[in-house]
């Protein structure tokens, strides 16, 4: 008889076999520090681009809804989607650099 109590109906173990990080069972603790500087750099544009994109249809929104126009787009880059990206970008760095210390100096020993 087979051993099923870790098993999920596809047959696959349902829990990570190893102990790293993992973002989304993607095994982030196993990234290099290039990856890790990227992928942080890839979640600071896209948290920039989306704040900007919401910031843009609430000035909008806000516009249209006070009839008075703020005419400068500006608003929404530079005090809104500017501090976003730069925060997301710091909390990301600090987790993923972590985590690739914590990985590098696991496996030194």
């Amino acid at each position: 008889m087979a051993n099923t109590r870790n098993l999920s109906a596809n047959g696959s173990s349902a829990k990570p076999k190893t102990d790293d990080a993992t973002v989304f069972n993607i095994p982030i603790g196993k990234l290099g520090l290039p990856g890790s500087l990227l992928i942080s750099v890839t979640f600071a544009c896209i948290s920039f681009f989306f704040a900007c994109f919401l910031s843009i249809v609430g000035v909008t929104i806000y516009d249209a809804a006070t009839g008075k126009s703020l005419q400068n787009l500006a608003i929404s880059y530079r005090y809104i989607a500017a501090p976003v990206g730069v925060v997301a970008l710091f909390v990301s760095l600090v987790y993923l650099l972590s985590i690739w210390v914590r990985h590098k100096f696991s496996h030194a020993a």
